[in-house]
């Protein structure tokens, strides 16, 4: 997680995971054109995978949502924002764990280990 005390500076050849709507969000694009400058990967899950975050990206996913600023879509929904997306993304970044977890073949007690343990 960028900005967490504990995450490890990005190197060569790790993979920096970014997920934004627009891909147009500048702190965003900066993170995206230092990961490539460090030679890294970078993966986006985004509503435009045309973007400039896209078009950086080693890796882009799109995921059927609707813009958060006023755009028109295909996708219509009640909710206000980026709420769908912001959804879209929980089930999706759930769904790849899941998919690791089976080709890892572990389990989520595994997952306590490193889970936060001074609650």
């Amino acid at each position: 997680v960028v900005g967490e005390t504990i995450t490890p500076g990005l190197e060569k050849d790790d993979l920096l995971i970014i997920g934004s709507g627009s891909g147009e969000t500048k702190s965003l694009v900066s993170m995206a054109e230092k990961a490539k400058s460090l030679d890294a990967s970078v993966a986006v899950v985004t509503i435009s995978p045309e973007s400039t975050i896209g078009r950086l990206s080693d890796v882009a996913i799109k995921v059927p949502a609707k813009p958060k600023a006023g755009t028109d879509n295909e996708y219509n929904t009640i909710q206000p924002m980026g709420s769908l997306f912001e959804q879209s993304l929980l089930l999706f970044y759930d769904a790849v764990i899941l998919r690791l977890m089976d080709q890892r073949k572990s389990e989520s007690g595994a997952m306590f280990g490193k889970h936060a343990n001074l609650e």
